[in-house]
């Protein structure tokens, strides 16, 4: 579950666990914007939607990638685990 902080600046910050950061992730790749960890898309002081680089959708990817691969390698060992 996402929790908000306050920093010592005083702004409110909303921290996600991993599974809200994959959440976030494949909606930005799939919408090709960059959003705020509040589901706000963000732009820049002309108002205009900021798009993902392609060193920021690479990034992306990956990390989806990344947890994609360790929640099958839990899995597999879970499997052989119950098989003994």
């Amino acid at each position: 579950m996402a929790v908000v902080v306050k920093s010592k600046s005083g702004k409110n910050v909303t921290l996600l666990n991993p599974a809200e950061k994959g959440k976030k992730y494949a909606a930005e790749l799939k919408a090709k914007v960059r959003c705020t960890n509040d589901h706000h898309i963000k732009r820049d002081k002309n108002g205009k939607k900021l798009g993902l680089s392609k060193a920021q959708r690479a990034y992306r990817a990956g990390y989806l990638t990344a947890r994609s691969d360790s929640a099958k390698a839990y899995n597999s060992n879970r499997k052989k685990r119950k098989s003994r």
